[in-house]
């Protein structure tokens, strides 16, 4: 390698450590400048988005409102100050950027035509501009991103809880069976069962049932072996009150490394195990749902924001057959609304 090469070589590795400086001082600009955005969006739109589902009848998850009042008192609180210091301290950092990375572009110009002498020049100039620039930029973007690292969790929170309560309503909008009086939509998942023929479906959850409905494309019509027409065709494949799941647990399902949930029956159902492929971050909202649902919390905040209604756990009061008058002995899940007699074979309407 010739000298000038060398030289060139050096010049080249000096410069992409200023482009490098520039980079991540434009970067942490761009995070300050985001970070107000998307706090200042979400506390003008997340209200709305709540008043949406509530309106759709979806009343779980209670602690939503307490939520969402917390974050807009605190980014009024601190906004006048993060956006202060945004405007003031970081924004005019944007142009001394800019200005750096126009000179960077020209050292490269000039490395390539091999102008080694003021490229030296240009080099030992920019490059600790450029590094205390990033030095700057990160530290003022600090006064920004720091006061709201809890706010920015906490719209990340809301957030995904609110897109888990629009995915229900509209997935419980298709569904082909009905809600039961006093019965609640909690959570909803697309997913597949594996038994059987594998049916792709939705698993539904309510405060007072469990169901899978399964899924299938029927054709209608085809014209030159296109089709034209179809129609999803709806099953329930399970219907089952919560109280009847003994657990839900998150493992492998298949033979491949797929994530999936297990669930488990209890042994006066004789219903089955079985499992589902879901995404791993939809197992663990089931399984934190299903909790949310069997512990009661599900139910109490149902009567906050629906106001009270019938209880929905099993009665504690003594059941016995209104036709042959025989006590009903086996174990009433929670959900459950009908039983039949031990004796007579008689329905009986749970109070």
């Amino acid at each position: 390698m010739s000298q000038i090469d060398s030289q060139k070589q050096a010049l080249y590795s000096q410069l992409y450590s200023i482009e490098s400086d520039l980079s991540r001082a434009s970067s942490a600009i761009n995070e300050a400048r985001n970070n107000v955005a998307s706090v200042e969006g979400a506390v003008g739109s997340l209200p709305s988005r709540l008043s949406s589902i509530r309106g759709r009848g979806y009343a779980a998850v209670a602690r939503l409102e307490t939520d969402i009042e917390s974050l807009t008192k605190g980014w009024n609180n601190i906004a006048p100050t993060v956006k202060l210091a945004l405007s003031s301290n970081v924004e005019p950092l944007t142009g001394q950027v800019g200005s750096l990375q126009a000179e960077a572009r020209s050292l490269r110009s000039q490395i390539d035509s091999g102008n080694i002498s003021y490229s030296h020049t240009l080099a030992s100039r920019l490059s600790p501009a450029a590094s205390a620039l990033s030095s700057r930029a990160s530290s003022e973007a600090d006064r920004v991103n720091i006061p709201l690292k809890d706010l920015s969790s906490s719209v990340k929170s809301i957030d995904g809880d609110l897109k888990i309560a629009e995915t229900t309503l509209t997935l419980f909008s298709q569904a082909s069976f009905p809600l039961k009086e006093g019965e609640s939509q909690i959570l909803a998942f697309d997913g597949k069962i594996m038994k059987g023929d594998k049916s792709q479906g939705t698993l539904y959850f309510t405060n007072q049932r469990f169901i899978f409905e399964a899924k299938k494309e029927i054709v209608l019509e085809k014209k030159l072996f296109i089709v034209t027409k179809k129609k999803t065709e709806r099953t329930v494949v399970i219907d089952q009150p919560i109280g009847a799941l003994q657990e839900i647990a998150k493992g492998r399902v298949g033979f491949i490394a797929w994530t999936g949930i297990y669930v488990r029956f209890k042994p006066g159902t004789r219903a089955e195990e079985t499992q589902f492929d879901v995404e791993g971050w939809e197992a663990d909202a089931i399984i934190k749902f299903f909790d949310y649902i069997t512990n009661g919390e599900a139910d109490r905040d149902i009567a906050k924001i629906k106001g009270p209604t019938a209880a929905a756990s099993p009665s504690k009061q003594p059941i016995s057959c209104p036709r042959c008058f025989a006590p009903y002995t086996r174990e009433v899940y929670q959900g459950q609304k009908t039983v039949q007699c031990e004796y007579c074979g008689s329905q009986i309407v749970i109070q």
